[in-house]
């Protein structure tokens, strides 16, 4: 089974998927990205038919959740204020998860941290799946690195290849 490929651009089937989620590890290792529940989550996302959608969730910090793997925000746990609450993820973070059973993998990731996971999952999603979209992304991460309150300085760096 091979990937079918227009240049760069892999169109997604359910034929190649696998391989699919293969390229994106191998990307996402490339760039250093390690955390298991975080790199399972976007790479659902990237390889997905609703990416763009997903890029809005986050900018408005939606939670969504699957069969095996989501994300979720602290206004998702019963009492987001309280700090005693064992399963309070805190302020200003997120928890990506995946397995079966949703916690078998779980990431808890503050917005900086999840802005430097992002960056290179949009990249991917650009540069080998929907290089027409590249726009589009580009004005969503500007959206949520503002809904996030995360300075451009920080991140010039990260994102010099998709801009």
């Amino acid at each position: 089974m091979s990937i079918e490929k227009n240049n760069k651009v892999t169109i997604v089937t359910d034929d190649n998927l696998g391989e699919c989620y293969s390229e994106f590890y191998e990307y996402y290792w490339e760039k250093k990205c390690n955390k298991g529940a975080v790199n399972d989550t976007f790479n659902e996302y990237v390889n997905s038919n609703c990416f763009l959608e997903l890029l809005d969730k986050m900018k408005n910090k939606t939670s969504d959740w699957n069969v095996g793997y989501g994300m979720l925000f602290p206004e998702d746990f019963d009492d987001p204020d309280n700090p005693d609450d064992e399963e309070n993820i805190g302020e200003n973070n997120i928890c990506f998860f995946s397995g079966p059973d949703y916690e078998d993998y779980e990431d808890i990731i503050g917005y900086e941290e999840f802005y430097k996971y992002l960056v290179p999952a949009c990249e991917f999603y650009v540069e080998r799946r929907h290089p027409e979209h590249k726009k589009k992304v580009k004005r969503k991460l500007k959206e949520i690195r503002k809904a996030y309150g995360l300075k451009k300085h920080n991140f010039l760096q990260n994102i010099s290849k998709l801009f």
